[in-house]
């Protein structure tokens, strides 16, 4: 089962790097002669399969159809995920709602020692399916940047998560949805339609599997590289997302994401 699960994996992170492009190609201006800079250090896309290796090595069964990895507790049969992660920031601008501890700390709410790699995995291994169908609707065209492509995944649905949010605070445990941790800047509202969230994977390039490297799991605003995106209103706005400090525990409070699918519409 767990070999199989590293070919998911490697197939599924092959698969996942959509067409990327920057819009019509114009005239480049002269150049400019510019002193030579020392090479930087090159990172190969087949690092990425060493990743998935060492990753995939460390899962362990510990009941039938619960694994385990790197902290990450798995139930295959219920495909409930159960994720540790703390407290970085209560009030503060964001762009995520969880990166490692060696990401972008700093625009964060949570973060989490796991290597989104091991995430990864254990979402393929939950049976749930990389894909960014509902992802985008609501971007305009107009905007520039990155563009990407709505693909659905194979079965309907099966890139839509529902995160929770649980800790224990006065002896009594907690559960609050993530997305009431993030508020529109606009209208210091939660976003109402953020009623679940995208798994859309991340992908493979020169520096390896790209989530690693950069350390961004959860996305408020939108980021390709990250695991899990919100399909939001407006999520392709970097300068609109902070979060919401009423439904936040203190800094440094250890806290439990739970991940589970959310139905289809």
């Amino acid at each position: 089962m767990v070999h199989r699960v590293l070919a998911l994996c490697l197939l599924a992170l092959a698969t996942a790097c959509l067409a990327q492009s920057s819009g019509p190609a114009t005239q480049p201006a002269p150049a400019t002669p510019q002193p030579p800079t020392p090479p930087a250090p090159q990172v190969t896309a087949v690092d990425a399969a060493k990743q998935l290796a060492e990753a995939q090595g460390r899962v362990k069964q510990t009941g039938p159809g619960l694994y385990e990895l790197d902290g990450i507790r798995i139930d295959a049969k219920s495909r409930q995920l159960l994720v540790p992660a703390k407290v970085a920031l209560k009030k503060a601008p964001i762009e995520y709602l969880l990166t490692t501890d060696t990401g972008k700390t700093h625009e964060t709410v949570l973060t989490t020692a796991v290597a989104p790699i091991a995430l990864q995995i254990a979402l393929l291994l939950a049976n749930y399916e990389p894909a960014t169908g509902g992802l985008l609707v609501h971007k305009p065209p107009r905007e520039s940047g990155v563009t990407l492509q709505e693909t659905p995944p194979k079965t309907a649905g099966a890139n839509r998560l529902d995160i929770q949010v649980e800790w224990t605070q006065g002896g009594k445990r907690i559960q609050r949805p993530l997305a009431l941790m993030l508020q529109d800047s606009d209208v210091r509202k939660a976003p109402a339609d953020l009623t679940h969230w995208i798994f859309n994977g991340s992908f493979v390039d020169e520096r390896g599997f790209v989530a690693q490297a950069d350390g961004s799991i959860i996305g408020a605003y939108l980021d390709r590289g990250a695991i899990i995106n919100s399909p939001a209103k407006n999520n392709w706005r970097d300068d609109l997302w902070i979060s919401l400090p009423d439904n936040i525990p203190d800094e440094g409070t250890e806290v439990t994401l739970i991940i589970r699918p959310s139905p289809a519409p």
